[in-house]
């Protein structure tokens, strides 16, 4: 089959797009969605290289694939964010699971790598599904290894109706002693002192996420991302708090779609750790979710953060496939 790859056309494509996007991510792609993405991220990149020559800034390619009569059968993706670590360049190839083996897959490849090249990555990270052994494959085939595996888990709700007809899930663990701590939502508070105070948690706490590399996104990048989006909710970020001290925080977005939720962030302070605050915070996101008639929760660990793991594996969430992060070295540009 002959396969012609041309750059992403905004919003013509959206569509097509994220019928494909949806094939291959946990949860449905849709246009707003994607359109949401765009007005959040600049139109026109600017990279550059720090002092040890390597590729710094922000910039994003986005490649779509053509069957001989005009159908969109791939899409593909490079992108760096400023905080990205240097040399790193994300990447991503999907294609129609009825279209494999049509030479989309590699048409797209063969056009990022020229870009990668030609820009001066020094490496490229994919994801690619656990459960997807074909992917894994071509992956491979083309110098990827297999780095980071990132686990996914879902734990499924029942509806308050159920609940009280005795099914109510049995966590089998006792509250935390919290003593003088609170948990509250960012519903129950006001004011930007409050979201810097959340902010800085975050920052404080990323680093600690097992394969976090970079840096973490600055205040004005993180409120576009969090509470500036159309669809915050901010009885859904939850918080711990000693006195007037945020402690730690629980972050879910809601997938309507779906009736579902995703559990974005966990966090909490250094000092604070081993008071079973995440677990509370956890548990109390599994109260609040199904109260609300959410369907599940689904989030996603590296498989070397054991702690969260195991929370995770004591409130009930099920592991389901993930991915895993495939790293290509490319030649030194200089």
């Amino acid at each position: 089959m002959t396969i012609k790859v041309r750059k992403m056309i905004v919003p013509e494509d959206y569509e097509a797009i994220a019928v494909i996007m949806t094939g291959h991510y946990s949860e449905e792609v849709t246009v707003e969605k994607m359109r949401e993405e765009d007005e959040i991220i600049p139109l026109e990149g600017s990279l550059g290289r720090d002092e040890e020559g390597r590729l710094i800034g922000h910039d994003r390619l986005r490649l779509i694939a053509l069957s001989k009569d005009g159908c969109i059968v791939g899409y593909a993706h490079a992108w760096r964010a400023p905080w990205s670590p240097p040399g790193v360049l994300f990447e991503q190839i999907i294609v129609d699971r009825k279209e494999r083996k049509s030479g989309a897959g590699s048409a797209l490849y063969e056009a990022l790598i020229e870009y990668s090249t030609g820009v001066g990555a020094g490496k490229i990270v994919a994801d690619v599904r656990d459960d997807d052994p074909e992917s894994v494959r071509f992956a491979c085939a083309r110098g990827f290894a297999e780095g980071r595996h990132l686990f996914e888990s879902v734990i499924e709700l029942e509806s308050d109706r159920d609940a009280d007809q005795g099914t109510q899930v049995d966590f089998g663990f006792a509250d935390a002693q919290l003593g003088e701590i609170r948990l509250l939502s960012l519903a129950d508070l006001s004011g930007e002192e409050t979201e810097i105070e959340i902010y800085n948690l975050y920052f404080a706490t990323h680093a600690d996420i097992p394969g976090f590399e970079g840096e973490f996104m600055w205040y004005s990048e993180w409120r576009k991302r969090t509470v500036d989006r159309d669809d915050f909710d901010r009885s859904l970020l939850l918080v711990a708090m000693v006195g007037e001290t945020i402690v730690g925080a629980v972050e879910l977005r809601t997938f309507e779609t779906t009736q579902s939720v995703y559990n974005e962030f966990t966090c909490v302070a250094p000092v604070y750790r081993g008071r079973g605050i995440a677990m509370a915070l956890k548990k109390l996101s599994i109260d609040i979710a199904r109260k609300r008639g959410f369907r599940y929760i689904r989030t996603n660990n590296d498989s070397l953060n054991g702690p969260m793991l195991a929370i995770n594996r004591k409130l009930g969430y099920k592991p389901v496939p993930g991915y895993f992060q495939m790293v290509s070295v490319l030649p030194d540009p200089l």
